[in-house]
This record gives structure tokens, C-alpha cells and sequence, in this order.
């Protein structure tokens, strides 16, 4: 008889004793969910109005509201306090019916580390809210919840946000942490800033009356623009700089502002001493997020939100100088191109990058690549760029946790729909008619005259408000942070997920007989990063075997085995008696088996596969031999 027809085989499929099971599971327990686009997806369960910024105490409030409202799905915590005292609060979202948040790949996402860009306080509490509401209603989403977990930390540099916020400021100012210094070398420390002279709650640029000044008041005397002819008559002005006092009488203004060091050149990887003073970690706010992060070894990828230029800024290998000539580059580039072109005319979101890399992280390059591609077709309108980064948060996340990260631009300045003549910029004037037709006037300071007590008569204003283009007007919050969501929640999707996609039984000899499984990872992710490796920081996957009684696993050297001496390409990779430790790229199956041998007529073999990153899966081969 045939050893081929005296074995008869079935697999069945065992609960997993971790996320996978979650999610075979059927949603009966979502009883809201809800299949239309066009229905209730749960926005009025805890109602937020994103058209306005919010207070240091209001976006707080919100947080600590919502939490409450979901318990079950959400934990905050103060990851420690700023300079001036204030707590940094992050919220922890995950489903805790189907474990514990450490258990479970993690997402990070901080906003705001600059004290200016609170545009990533709205995106981040956005998210937030939407991953929390939308968690009954929304099959995507709850099953995101159960499976992943993400730690959200709203307000990076929490004392310049708050500053930013609620006081006058410029658009580029306060950016540093709040730490002491004396600018002007005077023994005082920040006692020159600037201030709203005008009292009209905006800062604006002063000018003073001066017959040989080098500005004028344009024809609608709502900018100053330069003098071109120096013999023309009319009123002429010079340029004093940001509105302010001298507060010292050291006959300066503003030259002693509150400021620190850049707090995105305050991390470790690739800092330098002149734009990340004093020393790495130095400031309490990044210090604080930074020692987050080591400590949880399950966040896979990481956002960070910065304004302005809607750039996907997404860090990248090591890279390795060219060997190339000049001409030799130019032709390279000059295929790439061609190249790039091809794609894009199947698809006009398609991303390609002509960079050289170390050898050994050809995985992180091609996730990467394949993420930011989707990133270009979720967020329409934002750039795919490689960075690298001098103290930067994303550099330090993937260059020394090993984790997948992403720089944000967000919004950006209304260059498509201002430019009138399509010269590619933006002019003052066509600035000011944007402002007029589609802010309705509110974004414009106009010229006018004020008293200072310095100075005497002066002019403030031809600039735009505070939030007209670092960061968006209120009314383009929401859509903003909409598609920015959307681009999170693509990643997490992608996380990996280990599943045994099929099990088999082949005949050896007499009673030996392999039992093979393949094992796969569906997403874009592998299962631990190039980098993480690379720093020894992965856990490798592993995969093992137990066995019934009357079936007992035969040690076979390591490595691969021949599973049909007749066919090179019927290759597995051994099974080892303690388990095999592997690590499963993006959308890849790897074949495993174990010889086995069969003392009784039936048993069974169960393959158990655990991954840090992917989850548990674990699936069973039933033996029986027939006569």
C-alpha cells in the first residue's frame, strides 16, 4: 500500500491566544456598526467643535472628558511636566477587553513639539476623538482599536503652546521651550519680548515716518511695499521690526525674547551643540516623551506633527555616498526619471526615490516606499520627501527605537489658490485678496497709526494674522486633520499579522512523515524593522510545534530541508526542537516543517507562531492512518 493513501489529514484552526483571534472574531459585539457612508458614525456621542484652537486647560479638559466618557477603551496618564510646571498628558487608546495596551503594537503620535504649530495639538486630539467615537459604529475602526494600541500625546512643548495660544504672537514665535536666556548679555533673562502695542490682540511689524525711509503705503494703503524710485515724493517710512517696548532702556526692542533651544534638535540622533543646547534631552518636554518611548518596546511606528508645508516626511536607511561620476549621475537620474514616469501612468500617486543605501535595509526602504506612496494618494495634496535629521523626534524614533516614523508638515500656504497669475508665489497683494474673498477680511492687519511711548507716533500693521499661514484659519482644521487621521489609521492597518495560511502533511519514509506550515504577513510591514534589528531591539518571530501522544517530533539538523529530493524547489525551513526564530517581511509566506514520527495510528501536530509585532497564531494538523 502507498504511504500516500494510508494518511489522512485535516487541519482545524485552534482559538489564538492573542490578536489574531480578534480579528476572525465577528463583530456581534459592535451593535451600533453602521455600513453606510452616509450614516451616524457616532460625532454627536462626545461633541467637539474643530473649527477654533483651545487653551492649554481646555484641550486638557477634553482629554480627560473623553477618557472618562470611555473607559473601557482609553487610560490617561501625566508623562511627566514642563519647565513651568505643566503637565504632559497622553492618552492611551485601546480595546482592554482584548488586552493589555504593552501587549499589542503601538502607535505614537505627539504634536506640537514647536510651541508655534499647534495645528498638531487639533490633529492630534482629532484622532482621538475620532478613533473613540467612531469605535461602536465603525467596523475599520474597532478593529483597529482591539488590535492595536495608541499612545497620543496632544501637546509636545506644552509652555510655548499655551503661550502661542492664548497671548499675541507672531506666527513663527514663541518655538522653544520657556528656558531662560540672557540674549543681549545683560544679566537679565527674557526681559525684551515682544508685545501687542496696539492692543489688538495680533503682533504686526512697526514702521516710524521717515522722508528717506526705504517703504511706502501701496496704492490701497493696506501693505507697505519698498520705495523703487529714491526721488519719489509722497509718505515714506522706515522698518522698526516686530511690535514691542524697551523694556531694558538699552535702546533695543525685542532683543531679548523668551525662547531655549529648538526642541526638535534636542533629541539624540545626529545632535549638535548649536541648535540643540545644552546637552541631548536637556529640555523636561522632550525629555519626558523620549523616555516614553524606550520604555515601550511595542510602538512600531511613530507621527509627529510640525507646521508648515503638508510634507509626509519619512525617515530613511542609512545612506552610502554614490560611486558615480557627475555624468554618471545625471544618466542615472535621468533613467530614474523615465522611470517615475512610467509609473505614474497607472498611477499618479505612485512614489520613487533615487537613493543609495547601506546594505541591509532593503525591507525598511521598500515599506517605506509603499506606505508614503499610500500617504500621497490619502493626503492629496502633501509631498512625500526622505529626511533625515539633526536632533530630530523622528530621526531618534527610527535611528535609535527602530521604529517606522513620519515627520507631518501640516497645511501649508494658499499657493494654488491665491496665485492669481500662476507664477508660483504668492504676492502681498494677491495674499490680501485670498484673505478678502475667502477669509472674509479677518486675516489682514491694515496700516494704521498708534502712539508709542518709545518712539512716539508710529505705524503697525501690512502683515497677516496669526493664523493665516503657519498655522490654518479654524475653519480648514477639521479637513486637515481628517486626512491626516485617515493616514495614521492606514498604518496601523498595516502593522503586521502573522497567520499559518495553510498546514500539510507529506510522507518521509516508512513512518516519518513531514508536517509543514506556511506561515504569512498580509501587510506592508514586516514584522520587526531593518533598524530594529540592526540595534538588537526585535524580538524575532518564532515558531514551534507540540505534539499528541502517540506523535514525536525526530531532531533534523538546522537550516532547510529537502522535502522532495526530486524537486529543489519543495524547501522548508527546519523547525527546531526549541522553535525557529525568523522575521517575516511585508506581504511575504514563509514555508516551515517538522519531521515527525507516528507511533499509533492517529494524533495531532500544532504549530504555534508568536511575533512581537504580528501577534499569535496557531493552528493544528489532525493525523489519522487508514488501512
Amino acid at each position: 500500500m502507498k504511504i500516500e493513501t494510508i494518511l489522512k489529514y485535516a487541519a482545524v484552526s485552534v482559538l489564538s491566544m492573542a490578536l489574531l483571534a480578534v480579528l476572525a472574531a465577528p463583530l456581534s459585539a459592535q451593535k451600533k456598526a453602521q455600513s453606510s457612508p452616509g450614516g451616524y458614525h457616532g460625532e454627536l456621542d462626545f461633541p467637539i467643535s474643530w473649527n477654533r484652537y483651545y487653551t492649554y486647560a481646555e484641550w486638557t479638559g477634553i482629554m480627560h472628558d473623553i477618557q472618562k466618557k470611555y473607559p473601557a477603551l482609553s487610560d490617561i496618564q501625566s508623562i511627566g511636566q514642563s519647565r513651568m510646571g505643566r503637565d504632559q498628558y497622553l492618552i492611551t487608546i485601546t480595546a482592554k477587553s482584548t488586552g493589555k495596551d504593552t501587549d499589542k503594537p503601538a502607535m505614537w503620535v505627539d504634536g506640537a513639539v514647536h510651541g508655534n504649530e499647534v495645528n498638531g495639538i487639533t490633529c492630534s486630539l482629532y484622532i482621538m476623538w475620532y478613533l473613540l467615537t467612531r469605535y461602536d459604529y465603525d467596523p475599520y475602526v474597532h478593529n483597529l482599536v482591539d488590535r492595536c494600541t495608541f499612545y497620543i500625546l496632544p501637546g509636545l512643548n506644552v509652555d510655548a503652546n499655551e503661550s502661542f495660544v492664548r497671548f499675541p504672537n507672531t506666527a513663527h514665535n514663541p518655538r522653544e521651550p520657556f528656558r531662560p536666556e540672557d540674549n543681549d548679555g545683560d544679566g537679565l533673562y527674557d526681559e525684551d519680548r515682544t508685545e501687542d502695542v496696539d492692543g489688538d490682540g495680533e503682533l504686526s511689524v512697526m514702521y516710524v515716518e521717515d522722508p528717506r525711509g526705504e517703504w511706502k503705503l501701496s496704492a490701497d494703503r493696506r501693505r507697505f511695499e519698498p520705495v523703487e524710485d529714491s526721488n519719489e515724493d509722497g509718505l515714506r517710512f522706515r522698518r522698526i521690526g516686530s511690535e514691542g517696548y524697551d523694556n531694558d532702556g538699552d535702546g533695543m526692542i525685542n532683543e531679548d525674547d523668551i525662547g531655549g533651544p529648538d526642541p526638535n534638535r534636542n533629541y539624540p540622533s545626529g545632535w549638535n551643540l548649536p541648535a540643540g543646547n545644552p546637552y541631548p534631552m536637556s529640555e523636561p518636554c522632550t525629555r519626558n516623551a523620549y523616555t516614553f518611548q524606550l520604555a515601550h518596546r511595542n510602538i512600531f511606528a511613530s507621527f509627529h506633527y510640525h507646521n508648515i508645508g503638508r510634507l509626509i516626511m519619512f525617515t530613511t536607511p542609512p545612506r552610502r555616498e554614490s560611486n558615480l561620476s557627475d555624468a554618471q549621475q545625471r544618466q542615472a537620474e535621468e533613467r530614474f526619471q523615465r522611470y517615475l514616469e512610467e509609473m505614474r501612468k497607472t498611477n499618479k500617486y505612485a512614489q520613487a526615490f533615487n537613493l543609495q543605501f547601506r546594505p541591509g535595509y532593503e525591507e525598511d526602504w521598500r515599506a517605506q516606499s509603499e506606505i508614503v506612496s499610500m500617504g500621497a494618494r490619502i493626503m492629496k495634496n502633501y509631498r512625500p520627501t526622505p529626511t533625515g535629521g539633526s536632533g530630530q523626534a523622528q530621526a531618534a524614533s527610527y535611528d535609535m527605537l527602530g521604529s517606522f516614523a513620519y515627520l507631518i508638515e501640516l497645511w501649508g500656504p494658499p499657493t494654488e489658490d491665491a496665485d492669481e497669475n500662476g507664477d508660483g508665489r504668492v504676492t502681498d497683494e494677491e495674499l490680501v485678496k485670498w484673505i478678502d474673498i475667502e477669509l472674509t477680511g479677518e486675516g489682514w492687519i491694515d496700516p494704521h497709526r498708534v502712539d508709542h511711548p518709545d518712539l512716539g507716533e508710529i505705524w503697525i500693521g501690512g502683515t497677516r494674522k496669526k493664523h493665516v499661514y503657519r498655522t490654518p484659519p479654524a475653519r480648514y482644521i477639521e479637513s486637515e486633520a481628517l486626512r491626516n487621521t485617515h493616514f495614521v489609521l492606514y498604518c496601523a492597518s498595516q502593522f503586521p499579522r502573522v497567520e499559518i495560511t495553510d498546514v500539510r502533511v507529506r510522507p518521509a519514509t516508512n513512518d516519518l512523515y513531514w508536517v509543514i506550515a506556511d506561515v504569512s504577513n498580509d501587510r506592508v510591514y514586516p514584522t520587526a524593522s531593518d533598524r530594529a534589528l540592526k540595534l538588537q531591539r526585535a524580538v524575532r518571530d518564532r515558531i514551534t510545534i507540540r505534539t499528541s501522544k502517540g506523535v514525536h517530533a525526530v531532531e533534523v539538523p538546522k537550516g532547510e530541508a529537502a522535502l522532495d529530493p526530486s524537486d529543489s524547489r519543495r524547501r522548508a525551513g527546519v523547525i527546531a526542537a526549541g522553535g525557529t526564530e525568523f522575521r517575516l517581511k511585508g506581504k511575504q509566506t514563509l514555508r516551515f516543517a517538522a519531521l515527525v514520527k507516528m507511533d499509533g495510528s492517529r494524533g495531532w501536530v500544532e504549530f504555534e507562531v508568536v511575533s512581537q509585532h504580528g501577534g499569535t497564531a496557531v493552528r493544528r494538523l489532525h493525523l489519522e492512518i487508514t488501512d
